[in-house]
């Protein structure tokens, strides 16, 4: 569970921040009232390691690195600080894993941003800071890009789109890391909870997602040869053919393949090695419809 740790003060310079975008100066006077407090971290802390929740935080500044370091493991770096060399090297100074976001990046940002954290582990999420996402511009296949470019690297996707879809796509190509905004009122459109998941699509998502990492096989999947599963391997029996006289023969008599035909069960022969069987003699008489084995032929 990840929560951000800012404050108005350390994340806006109000006036310029107002007039870029043509608001009201006093827009951003309630900003603090969405804050996550200092007071609440301890009992956050706690609640989550009863529950045994994994507690993260995404500072949006130095000084919220030094408000939450005792209590959370790891660090999530939002898109728009990915070049935020101060609080990069704070962040970096802990040695703590981090999850750094990539939605404002160039290749040469996450690479220098990857070189100031080089003694941390990080791991990549793609993503679009537009909110909400349109699906055209989800381009998930960048995953499958960062994939390659950065093969030391975790690589997931933190998604902005409305709905479930992307997320299990996303995976489907690779993502590791899912990240996904919640809300405890959906009914609300503005801000975040647009994109959000209330407790039934969260638990949706994660049903399917489980249900994705079972379609696609996990690691045996990727190995170069197939792994049959138990039931394949029982119904290899049935399933395949075994090469069967399609009439009945003598001892001595010749095979040629205007005797044999490949039926079901293969419980003989099998039809793979066809060629093997034609030209060889019999060792005994045969009934027609019965398969062949290796003892029935003369070397």
């Amino acid at each position: 569970m990840k929560f951000q740790s800012f404050t108005s003060k350390t994340l806006f310079a109000h006036k310029e921040y107002t007039k870029i975008l043509k608001i009201p100066e006093n827009a951003l006077d309630n900003v603090d009232d969405i804050v996550l407090k200092k007071e609440w971290y301890e009992t956050l802390y706690k609640e989550a390691n009863k529950n045994k929740i994994i507690l993260m935080s995404t500072p949006f500044s130095v000084e919220a690195v030094d408000d939450m370091d005792k209590y959370v493991p790891i660090y999530k770096i939002a898109s728009c600080d990915i070049d935020n060399i101060p609080l990069l090297r704070k962040v970096a100074s802990t040695k703590k894993p981090v999850i750094l976001s990539t939605g404002l990046a160039t290749n040469k940002d996450i690479k220098n941003a990857l070189n100031i954290l080089k003694n941390n582990e990080v791991a990549l999420l793609h993503c679009s800071v537009e909110y909400p996402t349109p699906l055209e511009n989800a381009r998930l296949n960048r995953i499958v890009v960062m994939n390659k470019l950065f093969k030391k690297n975790i690589i997931g996707y933190s998604d902005h789109t409305i709905g479930i879809d992307a997320p299990i796509i996303a995976y489907t190509l690779g993502a590791k890391i899912i990240e996904k905004h919640f809300t405890i009122t959906p009914e609300k459109k503005s801000g975040d909870h647009i994109i959000s998941l209330d407790t039934n699509s969260m638990k949706e998502m994660i049903s399917k997602l489980k249900d994705t990492n079972k379609m696609l096989g996990g690691n045996d999947a990727l190995k170069n040869e197939k792994k049959m599963s138990k039931q394949e391997k029982k119904e290899l029996v049935y399933a395949k053919r075994g090469i069967y006289l399609n009439h009945s023969m003598l001892k001595n008599e010749v095979i040629t393949e205007k005797d044999l035909i490949t039926l079901r069960p293969c419980v003989g022969i099998s039809a793979k090695d066809y060629d093997k069987v034609v030209g060889k003699k019999l060792k005994l008489d045969k009934k027609s419809f019965t398969a062949l084995s290796t003892s029935d032929l003369k070397k």
